[in-house]
């Protein structure tokens, strides 16, 4: 695999799983302030603060203020089109599809004719139907065959791709873009509207969010079967159960199995062990909330760091030998 092609592969398991994961994103704060009370702090700007972005800056683009009861119905709007439907956005659906497929055609020999079929499918359906507002109860529909697409396309992955160093940097990509999801979802729409000190666990909003990560069965089957009993917490779950595709955990030891074939390994393994001792140095329950922001920031700061290093680490390895 020439070393031009190795930042792309990466970048199309990564931008394969941020549309997916954005789907479901939108959903789940779809269910969340479905949930909450009328009265509640949270809104729709809190998911430009997920997406690493200043919600009042992007309001204020469009004229609109996060704090003004008036513009509820505009700030939803501005929102999602931010999220869905701007090309001018770095973080839209659109855009992440966009740069998807830029990715898929500049490795096109790589890529099974199957894969390629179902991306330009999924594809298609975005640029086509993420265009105009839509109604919630379209939009969650939407949101939810857009996820459904991307889940095709890694079945097909899966299925038909040959296993080597462009399938192992893929599957690095995906999972390192969940595990970075997952602690932004985590830190951003529960942990920051919780007071430092409050131990109390909002469990209606981790219900939302484990129903839009299609993990609220599992997490019932590991709420009866954990030896803790009441005190399993859907905190510990999501972070360390690794029997859960979604959890931190999980995406971690994925990263570290398919990593071990790269060139270079051993650097790239000793930051994913640096992660996962993160969070098996203590039991996650006893943490107070500020001690889980501060935990996240790590685990975040890690993936950054991890990014760099299995791209730099590949790169130099590629040019080496195509030199």
């Amino acid at each position: 695999m020439l070393a031009r092609s190795v930042e792309h592969i990466f970048w199309l398991g990564r931008y394969l799983e941020r549309l997916d994961d954005t789907a479901r994103l939108v959903n789940a704060t779809s269910h969340l302030l479905i949930d909450s009370h009328k009265d509640t702090e949270f809104g729709w700007p809190v998911l430009l603060d997920v997406m690493g972005l200043d919600s009042a800056d992007v309001l204020a683009s469009y004229g609109l203020t996060v704090q003004n009861p008036a513009q509820l119905a505009q700030i939803e709007q501005a929102v999602m089109r931010y999220l869905i439907s701007s090309n001018d956005s770095p973080v839209s659906i659109r855009t992440a599809c966009s740069q998807l497929k830029y990715n898929a055609r500049t490795i096109r020999q790589l890529l099974p004719r199957d894969m390629w079929e179902e991306l330009n499918k999924l594809e298609s359906f975005v640029q086509q139907h993420c265009l105009t507002p839509a109604s919630r109860q379209q939009r969650y529909q939407l949101m939810t065959e857009i996820s459904r697409r991307c889940q095709m396309v890694i079945g097909t992955v899966d299925s038909v791709m040959l296993r080597g160093d462009a399938f192992d940097l893929f599957t690095v990509g995906r999972h390192l873009e969940r595990a970075d999801m997952v602690t932004r979802i985590m830190d951003v729409m529960v942990l920051q509207t919780l007071q430092p000190t409050q131990l109390k666990r909002p469990r209606f909003r981790w219900i939302s969010i484990l129903n839009a990560l299609g993990g609220v069965e599992s997490y019932h089957y590991y709420l009866a079967n954990n030896a803790s009993g009441a005190d399993a917490d859907a905190i510990d779950y999501l972070l360390s159960y690794a029997d859960f595709p979604r959890s931190v955990s999980y995406c971690l030891n994925r990263v570290a199995a398919s990593a071990k074939g790269l060139p270079d390994s051993p650097a790239i393994l000793q930051h994913v062990h640096q992660l996962q001792h993160l969070l098996n140095r203590q039991p996650l329950t006893d943490l107070s909330t500020l001690q889980l922001h501060e935990l996240i920031d790590q685990i975040q700061a890690g993936i950054i760091h991890l990014h760099q290093v299995l791209l730099g680490v590949s790169l130099t390895a590629q040019q080496q030998l195509t030199a």
